[in-house]
């Protein structure tokens, strides 16, 4: 196997982690225990648009990251 297909290989799986983590875990609330504890470390009203927000951010580096789209 090639240098470049090792790369890009590992660029899928790298991103397939952020996308299961960003939209299963936390956009569809698959895991509470994310939500749980953000809520103990920076209190309960704010902590389901947190997760959500960090399940974005997620999301949006597993479309990033395969791109090579670096400054």
């Amino acid at each position: 196997m090639t240098k470049k297909a090792v790369n890009s290989i590992l660029t899928i799986v790298i991103a397939s982690v952020w996308v299961v983590n960003g939209l299963y875990c936390k956009i569809l609330g698959a895991v509470p225990r994310h939500e749980h504890i953000v809520a103990e470390i920076l209190g309960s009203p704010h902590a389901k648009l947190i997760i959500v927000a960090i399940g974005f951010s997620e999301v949006a580096l597993a479309v990033w990251f395969p791109s090579c789209f670096y400054v």
